[in-house]
């Protein structure tokens, strides 16, 4: 879907997230744009900064040999959409950064050249105290 509504936003979040997990780097260039900026704060205070091929590395290089369907739980706490902009506010648990991590994330989407893209991923990650 590429138009300005909740539910073309909700649908390219599952672009995205599935994107991430089969870390399928065509898919992924196509939903961050050129000028997205990552900053993960992991529980310990650590910040970690990253930019698009950064980011992407790191992504290529968690799931690599990893089974997609294994990472594909998610849960959406805020979707919204205002003009070109939209929002979204999940948790995921996912390996990035060491063993299964629960990342909570704030997404911001900006609506461009026919299709939303992420500008910028605000996430705290913690260990998922499930997994330990």
């Amino acid at each position: 879907m590429t138009d300005k509504t909740e539910a073309a936003l909700r649908a390219r979040i599952e672009e995205l997230m599935q994107a991430g997990v089969s870390a399928n780097m065509d898919k992924l260039d196509e939903i961050y744009h050129d000028d997205i900026v990552v900053m993960d704060l992991s529980i310990d205070g650590q910040l970690m900064t990253l930019e698009k091929l950064g980011f992407m590395e790191l992504l290529q290089e968690t799931f690599k040999d990893k089974n997609p369907e294994d990472h594909l739980w998610a849960k959406i706490h805020s979707l919204t959409v205002t003009g070109d902009r939209g929002h979204v506010l999940i948790s995921r648990k996912i390996p990035v950064g060491g063993p299964k991590r629960m990342i909570d994330l704030s997404i911001d989407f900006v609506f461009e050249d026919g299709r939303w893209q992420v500008t910028r991923e605000v996430n705290f990650s913690r260990p998922d105290l499930e997994a330990a």
